[in-house]
């Protein structure tokens, strides 16, 4: 049961992350970060994502985004990546306004974050869930 929540996390930060890359403004140009170092931003953004739904807090019971909590993951997750969070933005438009080129990268993230899907532990444990934000 639990490990069915953490894949509905996993699987709908996800969807959340295409969802924000397709919706964006465009601002048609700029720098942007290099594919590898992208897919590595959205892997930890989505593990982010899905994890402030698992955690249960006196505030979110029912496991709603806890969004203090993203927001400190964010400026960790930039800040790991050396990065600053215009950088991500100009670069999330950029990926958004170049299609191909945000089909190839999810097409390359996609194997990895499965793999990470499958090492997960079946059980939770009491304290809480045995997912590293960030590996």
């Amino acid at each position: 049961m639990c490990q069915r929540k953490i894949n509905r996390s996993l699987f709908l930060a996800a969807l959340i992350a295409v969802t924000i890359t397709t919706s964006c403004k465009n601002n048609g140009g700029g720098d942007h970060l290099p594919p590898k170092v992208m897919q590595k931003v959205l892997l930890d953004i989505s593990i982010a994502e899905s994890y402030s739904t698992v955690v249960k807090d006196s505030t979110h019971k029912q496991g709603g985004k806890n969004i203090d909590s993203l927001t400190a993951f964010y400026k960790d997750i930039f800040a790991h990546h050396h990065i600053t969070e215009e950088q991500f933005s100009e670069s999330l438009d950029w990926y958004k306004s170049n299609p191909t080129e945000l089909d190839s990268m999810y097409t390359a993230l996609l194997p990895i974050a499965t793999k990470w899907q499958s090492a997960l532990p079946i059980a939770v444990p009491k304290g809480g869930p045995a997912i590293n934000v960030r590996p």
